[in-house]
């Protein structure tokens, strides 16, 4: 069994404390005198469990083998609860530490199965192990909400970083917020749009009565439906941005239930349409439409999920579609319930397509340009009925995790590597009990509100206002009250149909923009009080030539991961940020190329890298 030897500290239950701001990991790390991993060897049934080191993080271990006592037989049942985590812990990781607690006294804590138990020195090498730490704020529950393998990371982040953080609050609030429109009829979806490739988004909603594009005017502070403008008349089920016919202009491909459109781009910024013409049959409810590069030089083909199948459409010369299913597994594999992910999900440096349903999913390795192994099952379960999932590296290992919501609950699969997935959604701090149960999620997002490096999660309910979580590091997320609590947008309490996080007035901030159930338009800012901007980089891929994405591309500062985030050429940039200007390495691998990478100088305003724009792949 493997453990690790720190402060020991264990939660039970389902998480419900809130965050304690005055004993943080930080805290933890600095008051203790040895961290140390170690492995369970042994026990008798006096509750002796004896246990070797493995890794010292911070301290003096002892070479001897370290014994831990409790009684299982307590009558107040400390006991038999300790002896039930040591078994779950099984060969899991665990943390022990020796140190001063939240009160600076001496005290020993255990870290192990997501759990804390607090305890103390009985002698050389030895511990007693006292309690399990119930909820609550001024638990050590609150220093950290389960996930041990994360506390190690944490622990290994906080020792090794010269200004290690761990936020305790999200940090940000909004400014102002204004109805910028409303919108008649079903919404779709809300979208981030680069149309002018100047690295400034505008919001793109996609409706059953008429699509609408609002552009922030930097010259009066507003925003303006500028749909008639555009000449875009599109009515948007299934909706995705890219540049189609290779002119370097960015265009909607648009499903209305009956036919596929593309309005491209002119050179003056308005559309024109043109009904796609599709080699082959497309039959169902296309229930997503995903831009995606397919072997076509500089033109982006695109991946309809289908309840049956999923399809690829790749461009021909003669501006038509070529349709292509993708090989479902021999014994025709669990029924799709959402739309496809595509992400580098197995580290190969190809992206991968994977289906969801209700109790599988479905894997479509890459082979490379616009190619895909027959699928075969994966164990990923998104939850019953349809789901609105997204991919993300929550865990800051620089590779994809996945975030779903279902009708049965939200989950949080965790990559380990290899397309081995957990699912860990219990282990995540406050978000287990802070979502809102028996209500459909409407909407989901990576993001990062704050611009801090971590990347954050947006949900948008059918009913009440939508939820922010920010990421504490290490796939450990609090709720972000400043940002979502109904006294502070109780406009958003009818619920949302969609929304979106993204930059949209160009200040290097993160917004968010909802669409009510009502149909209203909400836009929330966040305030630049300096008036300097955040340090930041927005990285993309140029339109019309070379790879179209996505292609995985992972911050570092210094040893700490900013990330790794899908690029693709068309849809919003990635941001890589930090609350301090300095620099930054980007690092990326196009198709068939050699492992890359740019030193970048973040200062107080928003940066743009366009990814292969010049030659050999170099920015």
């Amino acid at each position: 069994m493997l453990l690790t030897v720190g402060v020991l500290l264990l939660l039970a239950g389902v998480a419900r404390a809130l965050i304690n701001p005055r004993f943080t990991p930080i805290d933890l790390a600095q008051q203790s005198t040895l961290i140390a991993q170690i492995r369970l060897t042994g026990s008798d049934s006096k509750g002796n469990v004896t246990a070797e080191v493995v890794r010292t993080l911070k301290g003096t271990a002892p070479k001897e083998k370290i014994t831990l006592l409790f009684n299982p037989e307590d009558p107040s049942d400390h006991g038999k609860a300790i002896g039930n985590l040591i078994a779950k812990a099984g060969e899991g990781p665990a943390l022990l530490f020796s140190a001063t607690d939240e009160n600076k006294q001496a005290a020993a804590f255990l870290h192990l199965a997501g759990n804390w138990i607090r305890g103390e020195a009985a002698g050389a090498n030895s511990y007693r192990l006292n309690q399990v730490e119930q909820n609550g704020m001024e638990s050590m529950q609150g220093t950290w909400a389960r996930g041990t393998d994360m506390l190690i990371l944490t622990m290994d982040y906080i020792l090794t970083d010269p200004s290690p953080e761990v936020p305790v609050a999200v940090g940000c609030a909004w400014a102002q917020h204004k109805k910028i429109g409303k919108i008649e009829g079903k919404v779709f979806a809300a979208q981030a749009v680069d149309l002018a490739g100047t690295g400034i988004c505008s919001l793109f909603v996609a409706a059953e009565n008429g699509d609408r594009i609002f552009r922030f005017d930097a010259k009066d502070g507003d925003f303006h439906d500028v749909t008639p403008a555009l000449k875009l008349a599109s009515t948007s089920r299934r909706a995705a941005w890219g540049d189609f016919n290779g002119d370097g202009r960015v265009d909607l491909a648009s499903w209305d239930g009956k036919a596929l459109s593309l309005w491209l781009q002119q050179p003056d910024g308005t559309f024109t349409r043109t009904v796609a013409r599709l080699g082959g049959e497309v039959n169902g409810e296309w229930l997503g439409l995903t831009v995606l590069d397919v072997g076509t030089e500089g033109k982006a083909g695109l991946l309809v999920s289908l309840p049956a199948a999923a399809a690829l459409l790749v461009p021909r010369k003669d501006d038509s579609f070529e349709v292509l299913t993708l090989a479902r597994p021999a014994d025709k594999g669990p029924a799709a319930a959402g739309s496809c992910l595509i992400a580098d999900f197995d580290g190969d440096g190809l992206p991968d397509i994977l289906q969801p349903s209700g109790n599988a999913s479905v894997f479509y390795k890459g082979q490379g340009k616009g190619r895909f192994a027959a699928g075969t099952r994966c164990d990923v379960n998104f939850g019953k009925g349809q789901s609105v999932a997204f991919a993300g590296d929550f865990a800051g290992t620089g590779r994809f995790d996945i975030f779903s919501a279902a009708a049965d609950g939200c989950r949080l699969w965790h990559n380990r590597g290899g397309m081995k997935f957990d699912e860990t959604f219990a282990l995540t701090g406050e978000m287990p009990y802070s979502v809102v149960s028996g209500v459909r999620v409407m909407a989901g997002q990576t993001c990062d509100i704050n611009n801090d490096g971590r990347q954050d999660v947006l949900l948008a309910y059918a009913e009440g206002t939508p939820m922010l979580f920010f990421n504490r590091g290490f796939r450990t997320f609090g709720k972000a009250l400043q940002l979502t609590e109904e006294n502070v947008i109780p406009e958003t309490q009818e619920g949302q149909q969609a929304a979106v996080v993204e930059d949209f007035n160009g200040d290097g901030l993160q917004d968010m923009a909802v669409v009510l159930k009502g149909g209203d338009v909400l836009v929330f800012s966040q305030n630049d009080e300096e008036g300097e901007g955040r340090p930041c980089a927005r990285v993309t891929l140029p339109l019309g030539k070379g790879f179209v994405g996505p292609l995985t591309v992972t911050g570092w500062a210094d040893k700490r991961c900013l990330g790794a985030w899908s690029v693709t050429a068309g849809s919003a940039a990635a941001l890589f940020a930090c609350h301090e200007v300095g620099q930054i390495l980007l690092k990326w691998q196009m198709p068939g190329g050699q492992p890359e990478e740019k030193k970048v100088i973040l200062e107080n305003k928003s940066i743009r890298l366009e990814l292969g724009a010049g030659k050999a792949g170099k920015p």
